[in-house]
């Protein structure tokens, strides 16, 4: 295997060759975590009720969080108070959650199909990488204890302000890895991780088992797979 990851980046020059001695681009793809391949949605739900309780919102079941979720985070408890939040209770509940959510997330497991999905792309972990909007240490820690941190060829997250949108860091993260956006597919499962796919030229794929409603998914005109095995054949058909 060539120089460097985990993760001192380079490595995926992800080129091969064919029978007859052509440069072919192997096909990378980007996956989420949250939601995608750790199938947390309950233990998110139950880390945002404890923020909300404190400020007397009624508590979330599956289908209200689904109805309210979007990116920046904030405006989704903008959409809950019904009303803009002020900079304090943004700050309050932020930091609850995250306290809240990474005290139960042990309890979640991989989403069915996912080891098989990983498998599916490939052996070689220049074909995969991971990016989150969790903060990095503790996204190294869990991907880690999932046994499945030596999958991928960069796991990145968060080193500063959580609640943001993706694009800024998809840009970094093809960027680090000098991947050839348009042989590049990001599977998640938020209208934000299409957002983000597009903002670098890349493919996307999103999963319908994730933080949205299936008709919200179908609006961003992004393919849209039902597992995580039909999402990794969606994206080798891309």
């Amino acid at each position: 295997m060539p120089t460097s990851s985990p993760w001192g980046v380079p490595w995926p020059d992800v080129r091969n060759s064919d029978s007859w001695g052509h440069e072919v681009i192997q096909l990378h793809v980007v996956w989420d975590w949250n939601g995608t391949l750790l199938d947390d949605l309950e233990v998110v739900i139950e880390a945002a009720n404890v923020g909300l309780s404190e400020f007397d919102i009624e508590p979330l079941d599956e289908d209200r969080y689904r109805d309210h979720f979007t990116r920046p985070v904030r405006a989704f408890y903008d959409s809950l108070f019904g009303r803009p939040v002020t900079d304090g209770e943004w700050h309050r509940l932020n930091d609850v959650f995250h306290a809240e959510y990474m005290a139960r997330a042990d309890r979640a497991r991989l989403t069915p199909e996912a080891l098989d999905a990983l498998d599916a792309v490939g052996s070689d972990p220049r074909g995969q990488s991971l990016l989150s909007m969790s903060p990095q240490q503790w996204l190294e820690g869990i991907v880690e204890r999932r046994g499945v941190i030596e999958r991928f060829s960069l796991v990145s997250g968060l080193n500063g302000e959580t609640g943001g949108l993706k694009a800024a860091h998809m840009e970094e993260h093809i960027g680090a890895l000098g991947l050839d956006p348009h042989a590049t597919v990001v599977i998640g499962d938020t209208p934000d991780d299409a957002t983000a796919a597009r903002h670098v030229g890349a493919h996307v794929v999103l999963y319908d088992g994730g933080s949205h409603h299936l008709p919200v998914l179908h609006q961003t005109d992004a393919p849209v797979a039902h597992s995580l095995l039909d999402a990794v054949e969606i994206a080798k058909r891309l």
